[in-house]
């Protein structure tokens, strides 16, 4: 067998990797923007769920497809966390093990807790509108919705999800600062970044909501730097040599990204 043949392999590997990381990020924010223009979020998820639901048929066909497409996120977090703990080979320490692991259920917990926007809420949102039903009818379609809310979207979707990413990102940090074939600097990064997600974590439980926005809207864009730099060191990876570091370049594109997804909010 040619050498070239499992080099085209590795590769394929971390072109793959790449890919993911970088599809995965553009769903996520591309669909949380959607969602915001037709849907109000994310304060459409503290009305009451006649309005909520009464929103939601509203613009119907474009939030059902938004929250398919972030469904699909969670498959494309599985897919970053696989392809990314084979990227980072030579090494095959315990912490690459311990990231995919929870990396994976990330996605699993993201997949259910968008997955309920996408085939349960248009059943209840038909239902609470049919004008036939009873007062105490809609009262039951509102304890369902909202008991979904709370366990597949809060505790799943949001509080296990988050946990499961906080590690994901610690771990992946340490391995890639451990292996030695990507920038260490995007290692440290994903170490330092990764209590944020475990106080979006404890929102759910009633704790750091007066953090919450300023996480959101300051810490969370720098989930998308992370990414694009991870990608961007993969596609520059030839076979088992280690990448070259990010230079000037990437520093001043990541500069200028994160500017533009900030600045809405200190203009609002």
């Amino acid at each position: 067998m040619s050498t070239s043949q499992p080099q085209q392999a590795t590769r394929s590997i971390y072109f793959a990797a790449a890919g993911f990381l970088v599809l995965h990020i553009v769903i996520l924010f591309g669909g949380f923007t959607s969602l915001a223009v037709v849907f109000q979020f994310p304060d459409v998820l503290r009305l009451p769920t006649q309005e909520r639901l009464a929103l939601f048929r509203e613009e119907q066909p474009v939030i059902v497809a938004t929250y398919w497409a972030l469904t699909m996120s969670g498959f494309t977090q599985i897919f970053a966390a696989v392809f990314l703990s084979l990227a980072l080979r030579p090494y095959r320490g315990g912490l690459v093990t311990l990231a995919l692991i929870f990396g994976t259920i990330t996605g699993l917990g993201q997949a259910m807790g968008f997955g309920r926007w996408a085939i349960l809420m248009p059943y209840l949102a038909e239902q609470m509108a049919d004008p036939t039903i009873s007062a105490s009818a809609k009262e039951m379609i509102g304890l369902i919705e909202g008991s979904f809310n709370r366990y597949a979207g809060m505790l799943v979707g949001e509080h296990l999800s988050n946990i499961a990413m906080g590690f994901w990102l610690f771990f992946v940090g340490l391995g890639i600062r451990k292996s030695g074939v990507l920038d260490p600097r995007l290692g440290t990064m994903a170490v330092v970044l990764s209590p944020i997600l475990f106080i979006l974590a404890a929102e759910q439980m009633g704790y750091a909501e007066s953090a919450l926005a300023l996480i959101t809207n300051f810490g969370l864009p720098l989930l998308a730097i992370l990414h694009f730099g991870l990608a961007w060191q993969l596609i520059q990876r030839k076979n088992l040599h280690a990448a070259p570091n990010l230079g000037m370049g990437f520093g001043v594109a990541a500069l200028v990204l994160y500017g533009a997804m900030v600045t809405p909010t200190l203009l609002s």
